[in-house]
């Protein structure tokens, strides 16, 4: 933050120490002093791309990340000791190949008691069928004795499945991307041992757009994607995209299928854009396009709609106006529907209300 930052948050405090002191009345609050804040005009250097791109042929860019379509988080049902764990990360495996397998003494103990269960019961079944037929026991008796053995094989499958549990296999042929434990862990059931990827599927990038934006898109779609590192970028195509956006964000997941031949690994943090949308993003504001202003100038943003504080030249008053939210670029946000050489209160949007007067400091 530089000096005049600091000096501008000081002034801002004082100045709301000393509203906070004065009386509520109406006569009292057409004395406040204005509140000092700072601004940007829209279309100054500030309020541009970092790099000096116009903004209305700035493709607007989305942090994503690399994955395969297809991945999976692998644990066991049950919970135990790792007692083997043979898998390396990058190793190459089929299906049904053994990935990590816990201890089974306790499961292998619980089989053999549910089968010796199962066992004595059928064979007091077996008798009670002898002496029903001499008339030496109820009836009521042998159906109870069948209940029991029914119970009793149904704890057998139950100890069975168990057992095999302990033993956690490759779903598909794939490639072990991480691994979350080693062995001699203690794990729960359900906690994650590995992570892995299917190798017949493709890999794509997930990324959270604006539901403005996200809106319109659609399969096929062309998407530029740049990775850290490297000169050239890559072509994909969207994918899909979702129908539920994130009530927090205001963002949409939008998968964008890479070439065949990419060779980024899994997790690798890129960028994409939608050149497609450059014309139809810019949005229908009364400035006609696409504007930069610094992020702390939003006040709120919620499914690809804000507002921002401008300062009413002719009363010298904060006035709060709607916007459109297309994404955050650095330390920038991308919106359209700000008048035109407007002034933007950056320092002191959060301090300041509707219609109060405001000091515009100098920059």
């Amino acid at each position: 933050m530089s000096r005049t930052h600091i000096l501008a948050v000081g002034m801002i405090a004082s100045a709301l120490m000393v509203l906070a002191a004065c009386s509520k009345s109406p006569e009292a609050n057409n004395a406040h002093p204005p509140l000092p804040v700072e601004v940007v005009s829209v279309g100054d250097e500030a309020s541009t791309p970092s790099n000096g791109a116009s903004a209305s042929s700035h493709d607007a860019h989305y942090a994503a990340v690399i994955a395969f379509d297809r991945e999976s988080v692998l644990s066991p049902r049950v919970g135990g000791i790792v007692q083997v764990f043979p898998v390396t990360i990058g190793a190459r495996l089929r299906r049904g190949s053994l990935v990590a397998s816990l201890n089974d003494t306790p499961y292998r103990a619980a089989l053999m008691r549910s089968n010796a269960d199962a066992e004595r019961l059928a064979r007091a079944q077996e008798r009670d069928r002898t002496l029903l037929t001499a008339g030496a026991v109820a009836p009521a008796d042998v159906l109870d004795n069948q209940s029991a053995l029914n119970a009793a094989r149904a704890a057998q499958a139950s100890a069975s499945y168990d057992l095999a549990s302990t033993r956690v296999r490759m779903p598909f042929d794939g490639v072990v991307l991480s691994k979350a434990v080693d062995v001699g862990a203690t794990v729960a059931p359900g906690q994650p041992l590995a992570s892995v990827a299917d190798l017949h599927s493709r890999l794509i990038a997930r990324v959270q757009v604006p539901s403005a934006i996200a809106s319109q898109l659609q399969r096929g779609m062309a998407a530029t994607i740049s990775a850290s590192g490297s000169a050239a970028s890559l072509s994909g195509q969207i994918l899909r995209s979702g129908a539920l956006s994130d009530p927090r964000t205001g963002t949409v997941e939008v998968d964008v299928a890479l070439p065949d031949a990419t060779k980024l690994a899994s997790g690798t943090v890129i960028s994409v854009s939608f050149p497609t949308l450059r014309n139809a993003s810019l949005g229908t504001g009364s400035a006609g396009a696409a504007q930069h202003i610094p992020a702390e100038a939003l006040v709120d943003s919620h499914d690809g709609h804000g507002h921002v504080y401008i300062v009413d030249p002719r009363s010298q008053t904060a006035r709060l106006i709607p916007i459109t939210v297309y994404g955050f670029e650095d330390d920038a946000v991308r919106v359209s529907g700000i008048p035109d050489k407007a002034q933007v209160i950056t320092v002191g949007a959060g301090y300041v209300a509707n219609g109060q007067k405001v000091a515009v400091l100098a920059r």
